[in-house]
This record gives C-alpha cells, sequence and structure tokens, in this order.
C-alpha cells in the first residue's frame, strides 16, 4: 500500500522488531514515518494532557532501538515519547504533519479508544497491526457487506493499493458478472469478488480462516468488538470515516444505463424514489469517473444532460466528484456501444417467467429496456438480477431524445421499443430481436419483434448494423425507405394554387383517378370536385375514392355525407370508407384513423399535403371577402402541398392501394414511372400504432441540421420534436417555428362559430408547446395576412389558423405531406410525408417561408404579456398524458 505519511503508536516497553517487520510488509516505502512511543498507561490515560516524558538511559535507549527498526522503514524518521497519549495532542499531530495512516501497536481498550475518536477528528486510516505476525506478502482481504461500502473500498483501493496487492472483496450480496466489470472499471481496479453471509463473515474473522497466507483485513466501518479480537490474529485496517456527501434531505438519484452513438451520449437522471413518473432532477452538476478518475462533468437541465463519446464501458456517476469522488458515488451506470455482438432488446417490465426465458437465449446479448418511466431503474435492474439476466436497463426516451415524453400513451410501447432498436441500429448495434409486450405488433425490417412466448433456441438473424453517416442513411434505416431519383417536384403553400392543381389534374385524366381524403365538404369547393370527378368516370376513367369513415361523416355511428352519398351512385366512381366505427366500437379506433390526403391521376402525377376537401383548404385569403361577423371556417387557412412527376408516384400509389385494400377494395396493379426530373425524394408512409416513421424523419431531419430549421406548423409539437428542437438551439442552430389560430382573429378580436371557444382554448395548448422554443431563444411567429382589398376595413390584419405540415433544413432538405408534428399524427393516425432531398426545392420553399415570416408576428421573450402566458399554460405540458390515454 504507498501510503505517504504513517504515524506509529506503540508502547515503549515492546520490542519493534515485529511490529515493523508487518509494517513494512503492508507500506513498503513510505516518504516519513513518526513513531511515538509511550509507557504502558491506563486505559484511560490518553484522556489526560500530555506529560513531559521521563529522560535518560533507558529513554535514549527506547529512542534508538525504535529509530533503528523505523529507518529500516523509511529513511525520513522522527522518534518522540510520551508519558501517555493525549488526544489533542495526537489529533493536532495528525493534522499538522499531513498523516494519512496511523498504525497502533498496542491492542487494549484504550487503543481502541483513542483510534475512535482520533476516526470522528480526521480522515486518516487507522491500520491496527497483530501481537506477532508474518512478514508477508499480505493479501487484502477487503469487506464491502453494502454497495456504498464497496464504493469506499474501491476508493481505497484506487487510491492505496498497488498491481501487486492481492485483493479480495467480500460482498454482502452476489454481484453479477456486468456489477463486478463496472466495479473494476470505474474504480481502476483488480479485486476477486466474493459473496458472504454476515454472520459467516464474523467467524471467519475470528478464527482466522480467511484463506491461504497471510492477511490485511480492510473494513469501511469501525466494529469496535470485532476489531478487540480480530486484530490480535491478523492485521486490520479501518478505513477513514466518509463525511456525507450530500444532504441528509436529498434523495437517491436513478440514471439509466447510457447508449455510446459514437458521437453523444445523452444522460437521463431522476430521483429514485418518487410517486408514479420519476422526477427529473433540474439543474444537478454531475461528475463521471472512471479508472478512479473524474473523465466528464456536466451540468444537467430538467433531469438532462450530454456527454462526449467514447468515455468507457462504465461509468460512476456523482453529484459531489469534487471530494472523494469514488466513496461519494451515488450510482453507477454501464456504456453500451456498438460492436459485431448481436443484441436482443425486450421490455424490462416482463413478467418474471417472462425475463426468465429470455435468461435462455444464447444467441445474442438480452439488454433490458424501460419504456415508461413510472418504475425506477434500481428497481428494474433488481427484477433482472432475480431473474438471472445481466441488471442493464437503457431508456426509450433517453435512446429517443424524447424528454420526459409525457404525450405518449402505453399502447404504443411496443413501437417505441422497436424505435429505440431501429435508433440503435442506426448508430452501428447489430440488432437481432425486440420483445415486447402488448397487442399490437410494431413493423420491423431490419430486425424480428417477438413476444416472449415466441422465443425459441433457434437464433434470429442479426442483420448488419447500418452505417448512418448521413441523414439519407440514417433514414434509410429508421423509416423503412429508399431514396428515389429522377423526379419533378413543385412545393406550394397557396390554397388557389393547389386547387388549379387539383382540377387540372382530374380534368386531365384519361385512365384512372385515386383520391384518398380525410374530410369532404358539401361546399363551394366539394361540390366542383364532385363534378370533376364524376365527369372524368363519364368518360370512362377508373375513379376510386377513399376517405377516412369517422372524419369523413359517412358510414360511422349512421352518419351520411350528401357529396359522398351523391359520389357513391355516380357511374364509374366507387367509394369506400376507411375503418367505420359504431357504439360498440373499441375506443382505440377513435384516434387510429388513416389522416393521408392524395391523389393519383394516370399513374403520372400525384398531389399530397394537408388539404381536405372543403373550402378553409382550397380558397385563397384574397378570394375570400372578409367581414367579422363571418364564421371561422369562412377564413382559409395556410396549408402545403406537393406535386410529383416522376418514379416517386409508384410509391404514392402503393400507399394508396394499401389503404384501398384496406377499406375493402380490390387490388390494382400499379405501373412503374419514368424519369421526369432531377429531384430526389423519399416517399414516408406512417402506418398508425405500427410504427413511428414520420416522426423519425422529422428529428432525423432537426438533428442533422448544420445552419438553420424551419418549421410551419399549427398542432401541439410533439414533446420528442420540441425537444430535438431545443437540442438543435444548443448547438447553435438557428430554429424558426411558424404557428397560427384554430380560432382565426382579426383586429376586433375572435371569429365566431361552432366550438370557436375550444378552439381557442386548443390555440393555447399549440402556443404553450412553442413557448419553451422562445425562451430558449428561438424565433416564434403567429402568422398573420395583412388586410386583402377584398376584406371590409373592419377586419384588418387576420391571423388565420396553420393547417400545413412542413419543415425545411438548411436549404437542402424538406419534407411536406398530412403528417402533423404532434402525438397523435406521429402515433395513432396513418400518414404520408414526402421527404425532399434537393437544394432547388427545399431552396424555393424556404423562400416561401420568407414572405410568410415576413408579414408575421414574432413572439418577444422579453415581453412581459408573453411571459405570463407562457407561465399560466406551463401546465399544458401535461395535458396529452391524459388526452392520449
Amino acid at each position: 500500500m504507498n501510503f505517504r505519511r504513517v504515524l506509529v503508536l506503540a508502547a515503549a516497553a515492546d520490542d519493534p522488531e515485529s511490529t515493523f517487520a508487518v509494517l513494512g510488509a503492508l507500506v513498503p516505502s513510505p516518504e516519513h514515518v513518526t513513531v511515538v512511543a509511550h509507557r504502558a498507561p491506563d486505559q484511560f490515560a490518553w484522556l489526560a494532557p500530555a506529560a513531559p516524558p521521563a529522560q535518560g538511559e533507558a529513554a535514549t535507549e527506547v529512542l534508538e532501538r525504535l529509530g533503528a527498526a523505523a529507518r529500516q522503514l523509511a529513511s525520513a524518521v522522527e522518534v518522540r515519547l510520551a508519558a501517555n497519549l493525549a488526544i489533542d495532542a495526537v489529533t493536532e499531530l495528525v493534522m499538522s504533519a499531513g498523516i494519512d495512516l496511523v498504525a497502533i501497536g498496542f491492542h487494549e481498550q484504550a487503543g481502541l479508544a483513542l483510534a475512535g475518536e482520533l476516526r470522528k477528528r480526521t480522515a486518516v486510516a487507522i491500520l491496527y497491526l497483530p501481537d506477532g505476525g508474518s512478514d508477508g506478502p499480505y493479501g487484502l482481504f477487503c469487506v464491502g457487506v453494502s454497495a456504498r461500502e464497496r464504493w469506499i473500498v474501491a476508493s481505497f483501493l484506487a487510491a492505496h493499493a498497488g498491481p501487486a496487492d492481492r485483493a479480495a472483496l467480500l460482498s454482502g450480496v452476489r454481484l453479477s458478472d456486468q456489477d463486478i466489470r463496472q466495479l473494476r472499471g470505474i474504480a481502476g481496479i483488480t479485486v476477486d469478488v466474493q459473496p458472504v453471509d454476515g454472520d459467516d463473515l464474523v467467524r471467519r474473522m475470528l478464527r482466522g480462516d480467511l484463506s491461504a497466507g497471510p492477511h490485511l483485513i480492510v473494513l469501511p466501518r469501525f466494529p469496535a468488538g470485532l476489531l478487540l479480537a480480530a486484530a490480535r490474529r491478523h492485521p486490520v485496517l479501518v478505513l477513514p470515516a466518509t463525511r456525507a456527501a450530500r444532504a441528509e434531505w436529498e434523495r437517491a438519484i436513478d440514471i439509466p444505463d447510457l447508449v455510446d452513438d459514437g458521437s453523444v451520449i445523452r444522460v437521463r437522471t431522476e430521483y429514485a424514489v418518487g410517486v408514479g413518473r420519476r422526477t427529473p432532477i433540474a439543474d444537478q452538476e454531475l461528475a463521471f469517473l472512471r479508472e478512479g478518475a473524474t473523465v466528464a462533468r456536466a451540468s444537467s437541465r430538467d433531469g438532462q444532460c450530454e456527454l462526449p463519446s467514447g468515455l468507457g464501458d462504465s461509468l460512476g456517476v456523482s453529484r459531489h466528484g469534487s471530494v472523494a469522488p469514488l466513496s461519494s458515488l451515488d450510482t453507477q451506470v454501464a456504456v453500451l456501444r456498438p460492436d459485431a455482438r448481436p443484441r436482443l432488446l425486450f421490455d424490462a417490465e416482463l413478467q418474471l417467467h417472462e425475463l426468465r426465458a429470455i435468461k435462455q437465449v444464447t444467441w445474442a446479448e438480452p439488454i433490458g429496456v424501460r419504456i415508461r418511466s413510472t418504475r425506477s431503474c434500481r428497481s428494474l435492474r433488481a427484477r433482472l438480477r432475480a431473474a438471472g439476466l445481466a441488471p442493464i436497463v437503457i431508456d426509450t426516451s433517453t435512446v429517443l431524445g424524447e424528454g420526459d415524453a409525457h404525450d405518449v400513451p402505453a399502447l404504443i410501447d411496443a413501437v417505441r421499443l422497436a424505435r429505440t432498436a431501429a435508433r440503435m441500429r442506426a448508430h452501428g448495434f447489430r440488432i437481432a430481436a425486440v420483445v415486447y409486450r402488448g397487442a399490437h405488433p410494431p413493423s420491423t425490417t431490419a430486425f424480428a419483434a417477438v413476444r416472449p412466448d415466441e422465443l425459441s433456441a433457434t437464433p434470429l438473424p442479426a442483420g448488419p448494423a447500418a452505417a448512418c453517416a448521413t441523414l439519407s442513411s440514417r433514414l434509410d434505416a429508421t423509416t423503412d425507405t429508399s431514396l428515389i431519383g429522377g423526379n419533378r417536384i413543385e412545393v406550394e403553400l397557396d390554397n388557389s394554387q393547389a386547387r388549379h392543381w387539383l382540377r387540372h389534374a382530374i380534368e386531365g385524366s384519361q385512365q384512372r383517378v385515386h383520391f384518398q381524403v380525410y374530410m369532404a365538404l358539401d361546399d363551394d369547393v366539394g361540390r366542383p370536385v364532385e363534378a370533376a370527378l364524376a365527369a372524368a368516370a363519364a368518360r370512362g376513367v377508373t375513379v376510386r375514392v377513399l376517405v377516412d369513415s369517422l372524419h369523413g361523416l359517412h358510414g360511422s355511428f349512421g352518419l351520411r355525407n350528401p357529396v359522398l352519398d351523391r359520389l357513391s351512385t355516380r357511374p364509374g366512381v366507387e367509394l369506400r370508407v376507411g375503418n367505420p366505427i359504431g357504439p360498440g366500437s373499441a375506443a382505440v379506433d377513435l384516434k387510429q384513423r388513416d389522416h393521408r390526403k392524395l391523389i393519383v391521376v394516370d399513374g403520372r402525377v400525384a398531389l399530397l399535403g394537408g388539404r381536405n376537401l372543403s373550402h378553409e383548404y382550397y380558397s385563397g385569403f384574397d378570394e375570400v371577402p372578409l367581414e367579422p361577423s363571418m364564421p371561422w371556417r369562412m377564413v382559409p387557412w395556410l396549408d402545403a402541398g406537393a406535386r410529383v412527376e416522376g418514379p416517386a408516384v409508384a410509391d404514392l400509389e402503393r400507399s394508396f392501394r394499401e389503404a384501398w385494400q384496406g377499406a375493402g377494395g380490390s387490388a390494382f396493379e400499379v405501373a412503374e414511372c419514368p424519369p421526369a426530373g432531377l429531384v430526389a425524394a423519399r416517399v414516408v408512409v406512417h402506418r398508425g400504432l405500427r410504427d413511428a416513421h414520420t416522426v423519425e424523419a422529422f428529428v432525423g431531419m432537426i438533428e442533422a441540421a448544420r445552419s438553420h430549421v424551419s418549421v410551419v406548423n399549427g398542432f401541439p409539437l410533439m414533446l420528442e420534436i420540441q425537444h430535438a428542437l431545443l437540442r438543435a438551439l444548443s448547438r447553435g442552430i438557428r430554429v424558426r417555428v411558424l404557428v397560427g389560430n384554430l380560432t382565426p382573429r382579426h383586429e376586433g378580436g375572435s371569429f365566431a362559430g361552432p366550438w370557436a371557444a375550444a378552439r381557442t382554448a386548443a390555440t393555447a395548448f399549440v402556443h404553450s408547446r412553442v413557448d419553451p422554443i422562445v425562451a430558449a431563444g428561438g424565433e416564434c411567429y403567429e402568422f398573420q395576412v395583412p388586410c386583402q382589398p377584398s376584406w371590409s376595413r373592419a377586419v384588418g390584419d387576420v391571423r388565420p389558423h396553420v393547417h400545413a405540415k412542413t419543415i425545411s433544413v438548411d436549404g437542402r432538405v424538406c419534407a411536406v405531406g398530412s403528417a402533423n408534428l404532434d402525438v397523435t399524427a406521429g402515433y395513432w393516425e396513418s400518414e404520408l410525408l414526402l421527404v425532399v432531398e434537393d437544394e432547388s426545392v427545399a431552396g424555393a420553399l424556404e423562400a416561401r417561408f420568407d414572405e410568410l415570416f415576413a408579414t408575421s408576428v414574432r413572439i418577444d421573450r422579453s415581453d412581459p404579456e408573453w411571459q405570463q402566458r407562457a407561465e399560466q399554460r406551463r401546465w399544458m405540458r401535461y395535458w396529452p398524458g391524459v388526452l392520449s390515454a
């Protein structure tokens, strides 16, 4: 052991040879040794003030004898005589001389009492030397019954044990191989760990039956009675008392194991004990330790922080790493990194018998995944230990960067597990399968998704890890799509332009029209489109129309939609409604709707976007003579769409065919389309409760941003997307967001109409999701249209609803479709998104964004009124957790 300055307390009458022989075997090369010899005192004499020692020939002989023995241990030696040992004097000597080890060579109760008091006053290790003993070599026999004691011992071994010391650690519980690897890696030590019963430990120490050879017993606590007995047989080292690193009222922390994706490590810190969902630890400074040293520091914000890649395969975590870091560890975590091993990800809340079935898997390394934060990671690790599994628990919300994820329902746990696997695969992990709970199997492509009873000894193949160095390759891996070249694509945010495209496509059709929409109304937009479809069918064009039954108000709960009723009677028009429901239907069917909007004409041109078939979607702002008394539905909305020609049209039509057949329609052939331009794009289809492909596309684009991100979206941002935007801001990315008002407003107030009050409340919800972005320095705007010549002067400028769902990044990639950036579109409804990887298209879209932002009203984070509103609606971040139950 490498103690530097040693104080030896010895009886003057004792032979020092055996004392220093044992000490020399344990501490072979101290810098300095101080020896204090005393006459054999009364057991309480050390409490008295020190008296000057008697001088004479006898004293000189004692000094010479002790000095000669001590100089065999160190060249710098100081020897003193004392009539007795006063605690104040010994304490002063320890502190003034920088003593780090006090060796006691006598075993009377006085020595025990002195050691106990000295340990209270100073941070010094105390070594009890035996009556006699071997000159070594001594093995280190360390006792760490509890987790805290094990880290105190590990701290001692890291600081004072050398490579040649033979160290064994007796643990009060059997540690897994993973626990032992973490203990060794974090402390930077080599130690043999043996589980031991407490009573058996006492018996072995009293008998001296430890193992072969002489041993130094290392204790993190001060068991007085045991010391008196054990120290006569073996040297005993009592480690310094550790001062409480945290205040008594501070709660223990809980951290999932970490995933190193090669660029960043996300960390989530929570309190270990709480009611329901874990409580994140806000604004906490953390130290991360490896091999006995602090390798990183980070300050968490709302329980989240990030670390650089490459810190090792295990880390200790301390909230007070500046003082005795190892002994003050709060917890320790494994760090998973990509390698050649196949991995099997499983829901950590599976039943115990299901976990034991996973224990039988030999063809992949099982890794537990916490999907919901209602359980602490430490409790889940205890369950895995009970099942014989490695106690590794990673966290879905951390891997996905969801933040608190209050808005995700339990029904999509299997999808989030599959997303975790897909995201890890995108970062180089070989994933063989996921083992999920629940009735809805997730959609996977590169790995299997199985229930616990479907596991077998037969290996499931683990495909190669994805190489996702670019956004395009990441989207390949996480959205089940591929990039399609050779297209001509235009993106618009102009209702009259979209109406022209729609009417022109239908009127020019020659073979077939495939039309899918979410809602349709019998109004000034719906009727002309109905007539165009009927005319196309009359000239022999095959017309297939698909509408969501619930929101199309046709076929669900006995509802009939007039425009759809008329279309269904037109010769040559086939109408299908998707997923009709009634009073006996499951509640989940109310939200699991088909939200796609698409028209494909003759297999050569496709139109897609966010527009339904009614007035507000296809009327231009300058085409409606607005009056303040008009209902809100007469006010046009801002929406977006795309016109596509080229090979991507076939993928879009296949999306329609899948939905058509799901609604009972017959299959039809889809022909491949010849190239029509130079634009590359991908067709991302999200199928509700089976995947989250559109979310992966949005998040992937945001995380790939190098300069700026622009978002136009009128629905409440999904918390995962909000967090992605906040991370972009923290990287120095410029973030712009345009939102609207679900109840449009004019200069005198709000337009009236059905559900106006509810829509106004929903607007507050939408704005609450951009409040954190405003607070973090993002540019958020409320969409405004300047007063048009056709409007009444009393209307003034208007702030309409924003129904567009579009995003652009760095002027090089953009996306448009039916998918809102909210949790309903992200998980529940089926959606369609076109991701365009082309600078000319993205640049043109961003130029249009610039025009919209220029006339809109920027939210000023220094505005006291906005600050008050933002504070009042903070609670709304928890609202979707109820709505999505």
